[in-house]
């Protein structure tokens, strides 16, 4: 969760200073923003993810590049489903809605960066 990120975005940022106007995406989760027992491994994770993405858009914005940590809420995918069987999927927010969300982000014009978004499915209870 935080390893790769870290590492592909060392690498691209170099190639990327080159062209300008690039931007990075990394998909964290609201396990970045509050904590629950029995996850530590995966909150330091994610948290790092969010701090992580914070200091790339402080290093990378003088060279034209954004940086965005989204924040997604739980989503229907066989990822959490197979490992939390008692969740109803009918609470849970479909991937293709954050994807939708991701490009509009994206699309956002050059002299505007949105360095971080949160997207919460509308009938999950355990956010606020």
């Amino acid at each position: 969760n935080l390893r790769g990120p870290f590492l592909l975005s060392k690498f691209a940022a170099a190639q990327m200073r080159e062209r300008g106007s690039c931007h990075i995406v990394n998909i964290a989760s609201t396990a970045a923003k509050r904590a629950w027992p029995n996850a530590s491994a995966y909150h330091a994770s994610k948290w790092g993810l969010l701090g992580l993405s914070y200091a790339l858009h402080a290093e990378l914005r003088p060279y034209g590049i954004k940086v965005t940590a989204v924040i997604a809420g739980g989503m229907r995918t066989p990822f959490l489903l197979d490992r939390f069987p008692d969740i109803d999927p009918a609470v849970l927010q479909e991937p293709a809605d954050v994807a939708d969300a991701i490009v509009g982000i994206l699309s956002v014009g050059g002299c505007t960066v949105i360095p971080e978004v949160m997207i919460l499915p509308m009938r999950e209870t355990s956010w606020p």
